[in-house]
């Protein structure tokens, strides 16, 4: 009978204080989490780490942390695939990486990334970034921000008068985003770092504004125009 071998855990879950913001880690460096935990000390804590994307959305449903830090390339496939998951799950989403490439950034950003950080940025300004992301800020590096502008400009522009978007204002855009990603009340509050009833407040304005009377009404309202993008710059 041969003994069974040790297979080291895919998942590390850390005890944490429920007044602090919480953060999940998935990544293929091993040393960013327990670096993170320390940086972070007193400010928020890492509550679990796996390098695999499958894992990292379970940890958030059973632990709805507030920032998953994560790399583009897990042991299971792309960030790609996880993010919109991750998203629907209320939590905001970091990504991590060797080198920011805009065309790459402004993709992810679209899909409900909250933020992008390069590895030599320094531990530093990385548990910075996690702390703002946390708050329910964007976290954007300047080279991606005049990008931003422009095709945020340029989706203005493009606006017919189905849905003006000089109605709303840059905080009920985000909710109706939200709501059109499929988000319940609860996670889009999550999401955006504001109470539940403000969401529903801003609901209730945006379908108003846009003389709908359900959230499948607003959802088939927003679909027949371009996209709006996820990120935000400067959020109030």
């Amino acid at each position: 009978m041969t003994r069974p071998t040790y297979r080291k855990p895919a998942v590390h879950a850390h005890r944490y204080r429920s007044d602090l913001p919480k953060v999940v880690t998935v990544h293929d460096n091993r040393f960013l989490a327990p670096a993170l935990l320390e940086a972070l000390q007193g400010r928020a804590e890492v509550v679990g780490d796996t390098a695999y994307g499958a894992a990292a959305l379970q940890l958030a449903q059973m632990l709805t942390p507030d920032v998953v830090v994560a790399g583009e390339l897990l042991g299971d496939g792309l960030i790609d695939h996880f993010l919109p998951h991750l998203v629907r799950a209320g939590t905001r989403v970091l990504l991590v990486v060797e080198a920011v490439h805009r065309e790459r950034a402004l993709e992810l950003l679209a899909m409900g990334l909250s933020g992008v950080c390069s590895v030599d940025d320094g531990l530093a300004d990385l548990a910075r970034a996690v702390l703002d992301a946390a708050a329910g800020g964007a976290v954007v590096p300047p080279s991606l921000v005049a990008s931003i502008v422009v095709e945020w400009r340029a989706g203005r522009r493009q606006g017919g008068p189905a849905m003006t978007r000089e109605k709303l204002t840059v905080r009920e855009m985000e909710v109706l985003n939200a709501m059109a990603d499929g988000l319940s009340t609860k996670a889009a509050a999550r999401l955006l770092g504001i109470a539940v009833k403000t969401v529903e407040s801003h609901r209730t304005r945006v379908f108003a504004k846009l003389g709908v009377r359900s959230q499948a009404q607003l959802v088939a309202a927003r679909t027949s125009r371009p996209a709006e993008p996820h990120g935000t710059i400067g959020v109030p």
